[in-house]
């Protein structure tokens, strides 16, 4: 049965090429697309889950107040996890970890930099990643410790062989030893963050100048719990919410716990809510998918019933001949299924040659699991579907069809067949409407946060770390790179100017209300900050070498703070910041050190360069290579222990914006991607309009109609369905794109010009394809086609 079924398929496909080759090609397209989202969000899921025991894994959160602001992070005091462990008996392990950070190490001639983490005793028994050699429940109990992934033990030693190997870890400290107690399958997708080492926390607990990590009233690091079977994170949450204020008079902080498997995908907050975070993303991105395919199913369907006429006599004769209904309906099913086949593996195929491109667009490293069961159990489920879907309304339809109708030439479409086709090629471009005026309101924002203002100057400005010699010699390096002639300025800064990256809410004034509190950045800062930074003031003057003062008892404000503080004093010129009354002597432009997905907050500068490990430099313009050149040299020079590395800010700027920009490129493709099928569709079908109305065309024709008049004939059936559809896929962009723009505090207005360029490109687009079968049509001998039949 199968093999006939097979055999008139194939006869089928041959007979109707045109047809056959549009149906195969969008449905390649579109399992193309949804295979390559299917793996992107597979990967998502994958990120930060899948260790034993992970339903048992909590982080713990702060919810922070500040006047009628909530903060809400990940941050914790550094004493948090030994003091839970101690005196909560749902805790069954607890450890703290720190940020990621870079160090050079170093074992024989290889040289080679790191990215890593410190971490306490009970961290790998929480995080169970695979543990390739070593004892889980000693690797970090001893401060002589190290802890290596595969890759980096290879690096470093060239073999994974390395345990009790000694490795050396150069800082601006000098030189520290470890031995390798424990090595790591690399994490992958198993680790939200990437790292490549683990040191001890009680290293960097220890020492002298941490002794902030002591203290309740601070925080940093991060607290991550594995909670005993059958503990309610709810009431846990509830029992922990003044676990800080019971330690510390005083404190804004209120403590919960947040699955950790969770923090990847939900782990956002606004105001102290907890927000959709990156699952909205994977939403959006999945609808996509799923819209794309169906859109190709469309297609199918419609070219399908569309050729129902020159099928019908084919029917009519199975039926004659004893064919039941059922028996038809399988037949066309199998047909849909068979071309679903072809098309499935042509999009594995065009997977796996754009699977490179899509990885760098993605910045991901996804592959197609060939020796995976289960993603041939989903492959085959997904082309199952999509044959179904395609097939089954021709299917019925073309079943249904009448022997006595048939054999009378009384075959026509129905008004529901032709309402259903019409219905299905508008939703068709309402959906590819919606996407291309999307992607032109993603474009402009994140355009505009890339271009935007910042209050300073991140063009031909570079960022360099103060390794080794250069923090020491830090004088030296000044003098000669601003001797450089390319070079205008050189300071240096603790502050990234990437993110939050120190803040206090210990900023009292005169005239504050008691009741209310901010949180103030703090940039410890060199001489010439400002001026290499390009930041403007608006009031007062710079920190001065002739003032030694400066130092201990002066802070420059940016606008959003000096607001802050002269609000119920406008007399007022001086703060106290922990303790330390300072004057201020200048106020600077506000300036935009988080993303714009961010208000501004209050921020102020202080003269503290012993604090201070980022230069940077401003360059002129002029041959940067050269430039560049020329700073390695001297870095080289006074630091050659330490390879010269430099990064420039508007590149650091753009990476803030990184998981924007990706939104952007997918959407535009994926857009472009959902037009092209849909015009094949539409020029399949309007072939087939172009077929059917040969007849007239010709007559026409001989009565001296004009090529435009003929093309109007058929180009006005699906000219008015694409208009309209672009009416209702505008209206459905603007308020989904308005929900979207609420997620940036400095953001585009949603400009008229957006509907009219986004209608343009789909009906010029949709014109020219129709148009082309319409032009065929209309330049084509009328004696043919009268003769046709």
């Amino acid at each position: 049965m199968f093999a006939n079924y097979l055999k008139i398929a194939l006869r089928g496909f041959a007979k109707h090429r045109l047809t056959f080759f549009i149906n195969t090609l969008g449905l390649s397209l579109g399992l193309w697309a949804a295979i390559l989202i299917g793996l992107w969000i597979k990967s998502e899921f994958e990120k930060g889950r899948g260790l034993a025991e992970s339903d048992q894994v909590f982080r713990v959160m702060e919810h922070q107040f500040y006047g009628d602001q909530v903060f809400t992070i990940p941050s914790t005091p550094g004493i948090l996890a030994e003091a839970m462990k101690e005196n909560l008996t749902e805790v069954e392990h607890a450890a703290t970890y720190t940020w990621n950070e870079e160090h050079l190490f170093v074992h024989r001639e290889n040289k080679i930099k790191l990215t890593g983490l410190y971490a306490g005793p009970d961290y790998l028994n929480i995080f169970q990643f695979p543990l390739l050699a070593g004892n889980r429940n000693s690797v970090l109990t001893d401060k002589s410790h190290i802890v290596l992934t595969e890759s980096a033990a290879i690096k470093l030693f060239g073999t994974l062989d390395a345990l009790g190997e000694q490795v050396e870890l150069v800082s601006n400290e000098g030189k520290e030893l470890y031995l390798v107690e424990g090595i790591l399958a690399d994490p992958g997708e198993k680790a939200e963050t990437n790292f490549e080492y683990i040191l001890p926390y009680q290293v960097i607990f220890d020492k002298p100048y941490n002794d902030w990590l002591k203290h309740w009233g601070n925080n940093g690091p991060s607290t991550i719990l594995k909670l005993r079977k059958g503990t309610d994170p709810e009431k846990f949450s509830a029992s922990i919410k003044n676990f800080i204020k019971d330690r510390m008079e005083g404190v804004n902080t209120e403590l919960f716990v947040f699955p950790q498997s969770d923090m990847y995908l939900y782990g956002s907050w606004k105001d102290g809510i907890l927000q959709e975070g990156r699952i909205k993303t994977v939403k959006l991105f999945a609808l996509i998918g799923f819209f794309i395919l169906l859109i190709a199913c469309i297609n199918f369907m419609n070219l399908s019933t569309a050729k129902s006429q020159k099928r019908a006599k084919e029917v009519g004769v199975r039926k004659v001949s004893g064919a039941d209904r059922k028996s038809l309906i399988y037949q066309f099913l199998s047909e849909s299924l068979i071309i679903t086949l072809f098309s499935g593996v042509l999009s594995l195929l065009l997977v796996q040659a754009t699977l490179p491109v899509f990885n760098q667009l993605t910045g991901k490293t996804l592959m197609i699991p060939f020796f995976q069961l289960e993603f041939w159990l989903q492959l085959f489920g997904i082309l199952l579907f999509t044959g179904l879907v395609a097939g089954s309304y021709p299917a019925f339809y073309l079943s249904a069809t009448k022997v006595v109708s048939v054999f009378k030439n009384h075959l026509t479409g129905s008004k529901h067949v032709v309402f259903a086709r019409k219905g299905l090629v508008l939703f068709q471009f309402i959906l590819a409407t919606g996407l291309i005026l999307s992607t032109v309101v993603i474009f402009q924002q994140i355009n505009y946060a890339l271009n935007q203002d910042l209050g300073y100057e991140k063009d031909q400005l570079i960022s360099v770390s103060l390794e080794g010699q250069l923090l020491e010699k830090y004088e030296i390096f000044k003098s000669r790179i601003e001797s450089i002639p390319e070079v205008g300025s050189m300071s240096r800064a603790l502050h990234s100017m990437m993110g939050r990256n120190n803040n206090t809410g210990g900023v009292d004034w005169e005239g504050k209300d008691p009741d209310f509190n901010a949180l103030f950045e703090r940039f410890r800062v060199d001489y010439d900050f400002l001026e290499t930074m390009g930041m403007k003031l608006v009031s007062g003057e710079d920190f001065s070498r002739e003032k030694g003062s400066d130092s201990i008892s002066a802070v420059i404000l940016n606008e959003k703070a000096f607001q802050i503080i002269t609000q119920n004093n406008p007399e007022n010129r001086s703060v106290n910041i922990n303790g330390e009354e300072r004057e201020v002597i200048g106020v600077v432009k506000d300036f935009h050190f988080q993303s714009l997905h961010e208000a501004m907050e209050p921020a102020f500068i202080v003269l503290e360069p012993q604090y201070a490990e980022n230069a940077f430099i401003r360059v002129k313009s002029g041959d940067m290579q050269q430039t560049l050149a020329s700073i390695q040299q001297v870095a080289e020079e006074l630091n050659p222990l330490f390879p010269f590395s430099y990064q420039f800010m508007d590149d650091n700027y753009a990476r803030m914006y990184q998981d924007d920009v990706r939104l952007r490129d997918l959407a535009q493709y994926f857009s472009l991607l959902t037009i092209l099928i849909s015009c094949l569709g539409l020029l399949g079908l309007s072939a087939h309009v172009a077929e059917q109305k040969t007849k007239e065309i010709g007559i026409r024709k001989v009565l001296g109609a004009s090529t435009w008049s003929i093309l109007t004939v058929i180009n006005r059936e699906f000219i008015s369905i694409v208009v309209l559809s672009i009416i209702i896929g505008s209206a459905l962009a603007f308020w989904l794109m308005q929900d979207w723009l609420k997620g940036y505090a400095y953001r585009i207005e949603f400009e008229w010009w957006f509907i009219p360029f986004a209608a343009g490109v789909i009906l010029g687009i949709a014109l020219l394809t129709v148009g082309i079968q319409s032009f065929r049509a209309a330049r084509s001998n009328p004696v043919h086609a009268i003769k046709s039949e």
